[in-house]
């Protein structure tokens, strides 16, 4: 049967020194779909976190108010994303199922994707079936999928894809039509996550793989436009992190020396957690990364040079090497940390969902050319690459229960000493609080997140809240101060400072602040309630009457 299956590949137009038929070209990209359908379908269940989750979806006002074109959310333009999520938002407002399951839809059409791409680019049968295997079912894959938030990653990868295949077909054929899609394709990408302006690179790339000239005019003029939409949402990016009010430095001052070194360790450390992943965290912030510079460093450093030199080395008797590396870097260009977009995150396991094909794509044509000019290898390698297949299998399925509620994926990411200068205790404690009603905890993980950043303004306000109903009101007029002075429009944190105030019987500080909450908002009732009874404890019975008046009619 063995022989069969290979004379057949040998017979195909794509020749394979290995081989899976190919009579299954139509069929087994959908198996492929389905199966990182059902692998994914074991977190529908999972719950949204505390990390980005509700500020993405049922906070998010493009969502919730279907307001699409308008503003910003978590410093990005994404209208494409908030469509999705408002389908979801529709079908079951603040319940994760709806999410999840658009997530894993997206994810397994990739899946396709990723097969039919790597066939245009003339990889045989075997390749690009093994590439599309290890795409659907790799644990790095989890947080681009699991993560609520994270859905913008394999939704621009799926226009992206697209994107590829039509240009790919406008190379081909010669049709106009494709080269129009191509486009529209890049900017529905753009529009669901700015890391799609790599897309010119990919094309690039492309055409060398195929060996088509690059400096040929007709050809550069048919790069511009993609280049040109690639620089205009850059500047959209930059623009909208900063009207966000997203700080834009990292952090930390690294000199230049420091800086390479994490711009060198940063694609090892990637590729390291592609060969092995263990360890996979929400973050990895580095947080201590300017006082511990270690031996790491300068090996990866040592690491890169030498793969990108033999990469070049083989470019003739192996392209598959150059070409994989350069697809890896091209799809993580931008994320890179050159300097930070927000966050201090220097890597993270989403930005690998479609640069980990590059990674994928040499191990296959790697293990093809070893069976080939080693055939006694060949059983050794079998039973070595259906190990690591099985493994990664097992590994999702495992990180994808990481990721059921936001208090076991911070104690992971925690656990191995990661923290995200503070805000994964943050999201910790409130998730101790809304989740658990675990007060104690909460009320630790917040102070954690103070002590290590006192500008995490929100741990103040959430705190300041806790305080407040553990009836600790001092404290907690003080932390929503803290809150307020960075957030004067904060109308629910006015109308709780008052509550203290009013509590310890500072009635004239409690009607300053529910003055000014509802100047901000004249229809927020409970403001008119809280009002009336401080007008009534300081003997404004008219005023009091009132106020409680308009609260009732308010309520109505």
């Amino acid at each position: 049967m063995a022989k069969k299956l290979i004379q057949q590949s040998k017979k195909s137009t794509q020749k394979e020194s290995v081989g899976i038929s190919d009579s299954g070209e139509k069929w087994l990209p959908w198996a492929l779909a389905a199966l990182a359908f059902i692998v994914f379908s074991t977190g529908l269940s999972n719950q949204l976190l505390g990390v980005d989750d509700h500020t993405a979806t049922v906070d998010n006002p493009a969502v919730r108010d279907f307001q699409i074109f308008n503003g910003f959310n978590l410093g990005m333009y994404a209208p494409i994303t908030w469509i999705g999520y408002q389908i979801a938002y529709i079908l079951g407002k603040d319940s994760p199922n709806w999410y999840h399951l658009l997530s894993a839809l997206v994810h397994a059409f990739n899946v396709v994707l990723v097969f039919r791409l790597f066939r245009r680019l003339d990889s045989s049968f075997t390749v690009s079936a093994l590439l599309a295997l290890f795409f659907a079912i790799h644990p790095l894959q989890v947080e681009s999928v699991s993560w609520i938030a994270g859905f913008s990653t394999p939704l621009f990868s799926m226009f992206y894809l697209l994107a590829c295949s039509w240009y790919l077909q406008y190379a081909e054929k010669g049709e106009s039509r494709f080269y129009n899609y191509a486009l529209l394709g890049f900017v529905l990408a753009c529009l669901s996550k700015s890391a799609a302006v790599t897309l010119p690179l990919t094309l690039v790339l492309m055409d060398w793989w195929l060996k088509r000239p690059l400096n040929d005019r007709q050809r550069l003029l048919r790069y511009a436009p993609f280049f040109l939409i690639a620089l205009l949402f850059g500047l959209l990016t930059v623009y909208s992190r900063n009207a966000s009010g997203i700080n834009m430095s990292d952090g930390t001052q690294l000199n230049v020396l420091e800086r390479i070194l994490v711009l060198c360790y940063t694609p090892v450390f990637y590729w390291a957690k592609i060969l092995i992943p263990t360890k996979l965290n929400i973050y990895y912030s580095f947080d201590s990364i300017k006082t511990d510079f270690i031996w790491a460093y300068y090996a990866a450093t040592a690491v890169l040079a030498l793969v990108l030199w033999g990469a070049w080395k083989l470019r003739s008797k192996a392209r598959f090497v150059l070409f994989g590396v350069l697809f890896f870097l091209a799809q993580i260009s931008v994320m890179l940390p050159f300097r930070a977009m927000g966050t201090f995150e220097l890597c993270a396991d989403h930005y690998n969902y479609l640069a980990s094909i590059g990674i994928f794509f040499i191990l296959i044509s790697g293990f093809q050319a070893l069976a080939k000019t080693r055939p006694s290898l060949f059983g050794a390698l079998t039973w070595i690459a259906g190990i690591w297949t099985i493994a990664l299998l097992v590994l999702t399925i495992l990180q994808i229960r990481v990721w059921k509620d936001t208090i076991t994926v911070v104690n992971q990411a925690i656990d191995n000493g990661f923290h995200q200068n503070g805000r994964l205790y943050e999201a910790r404690g409130t998730a101790y609080a809304t989740e658990k009603r675990d007060v104690t905890n909460a009320l630790k993980d917040y102070s954690q997140a103070i002590r290590i950043n006192p500008t995490l303004w929100d741990s103040y306000k959430f705190r300041g809240n806790l305080f407040g109903l553990q009836k600790m009101y001092d404290r907690s007029i003080e932390d929503l101060s803290v809150y307020i002075d960075h957030y004067p429009q904060g109308v629910r944190e006015l109308y709780n400072r008052a509550l203290s105030y009013a509590n310890l019987g500072r009635n004239q500080e409690a009607i300053a602040d529910l003055n000014r909450a509802i100047e901000i908002d004249p229809v927020f009732a409970r403001a008119y309630r809280a009002r009336g009874n401080c007008y009534l404890n300081i003997g404004e019975t008219e005023k009091g009457n009132a106020d409680l008046a308009k609260y009732d009619s308010l309520e109505k």
